[in-house]
C-alpha cells in the first residue's frame, strides 16, 4: 500500500523544474507526448498556467517521479521565458514495492475525474443567466453548429475546440439558441438526424415502420431548419 509522508507547497524555480525532468522516472511512466508538451508551452506563452500538482514515491533507496513529467519537461524548454510567481504542491508517498507504485499512479489524474467537452460548454453557458434554462445539450449543439456555419458556409474566421463556446457571450446569438432549445424536444427527434457532407443520414427502420405523421413530421423538420438558416443568415450580416 502507500501512504502520504509529505505534502509541500513549493516556489516554482528552473531548479526545481529540472530536479523534477532529471528525477528517475517510476516505470508506470509515459512517453513525452508532443502533442501534451505543445499544449502546455502554449498555456505557458498564454499565461495561462496555474500552479502544478507534482509527485514522488520514495521505493527504499530511490526516489521516483510519479507525475510532472511533461510539465517539468516543457518548463525546462522556456529558457527566459520562464513563469514568474508560481508555485507547485508537491506530495510525497512512501511505498513498499513497484505494485505499489502502480496503485499510487492510478490514483493520479483518473480517467473519469477529466472535465469533459460538454463540462466545458456548460461552464461557459452556466455563467450567462439568459441561457441557463436551455437544455445543455441543445445549448452545445447551437454553438457547434453557428462555429459550423461560420466556417463553412460564411468563410468567417471562427474560433475552435473549447473556444467556441465562448459564443455563448455574445447577446445578438441569445434569440436563436434559446429558439433552438424550444425547438428541440422528444417530440422532434428527426432534427438530430446524422449528417454526413451535407446529406442526411436516415435512421436505420424502414420507412414503412415510421409512425404515422412521420412524413409531417420531416417536412416540419426541414422548414424549421431552413428558419434557422435563415435567422443565421441574419444575425452573422
Amino acid at each position: 500500500m502507500f501512504h502520504l509522508s509529505k505534502s509541500e507547497v513549493l516556489p516554482l524555480t528552473p531548479e526545481l523544474a529540472r530536479q523534477f525532468k532529471e528525477m528517475e522516472p517510476s516505470p508506470t511512466e509515459r512517453d513525452l507526448n508532443p502533442a501534451r508538451l505543445k499544449m502546455l508551452r502554449d498555456k505557458a506563452d498564454k499565461g495561462l498556467l496555474i500552479p502544478f500538482n507534482w509527485s514522488t514515491a520514495v521505493l527504499g533507496e530511490r526516489r521516483l517521479r510519479i507525475n510532472g513529467q511533461h510539465s517539468s519537461n516543457m518548463l525546462c524548454e522556456l529558457n527566459g521565458a520562464f513563469p514568474s510567481g508560481l508555485k507547485v504542491h508537491h506530495d510525497e508517498y512512501k511505498v513498499e514495492n513497484e505494485g505499489d507504485v502502480v496503485l499510487l499512479y492510478r490514483q493520479l489524474d483518473e480517467r473519469k475525474s477529466g472535465r469533459s467537452v460538454g463540462d466545458i460548454a456548460w461552464a461557459y453557458q452556466g455563467v450567462v443567466p439568459e441561457l441557463n434554462a436551455v437544455p445543455k445539450g441543445t445549448a452545445k449543439l447551437a454553438a457547434e453548429g453557428i462555429a459550423w456555419y461560420q466556417r463553412t458556409v460564411a468563410k468567417e474566421p471562427t474560433a475552435s475546440g473549447d473556444e467556441i463556446y465562448k459564443m455563448f457571450n455574445e447577446k445578438v446569438l441569445h434569440p436563436f439558441i434559446i429558439w433552438l432549445g424550444e425547438l428541440f424536444s422528444i417530440k422532434t427527434p428527426e432534427l438530430k438526424t446524422k449528417v454526413s457532407s451535407g446529406r442526411c443520414i436516415q435512421p436505420s427502420s424502414p420507412t414503412t415502420s415510421r409512425p404515422n405523421g412521420s412524413g409531417m413530421m420531416l417536412r416540419r423538420a426541414a422548414m424549421s431548419t431552413r428558419k434557422a438558416i435563415r435567422r443565421l443568415s441574419s444575425m452573422s450580416g
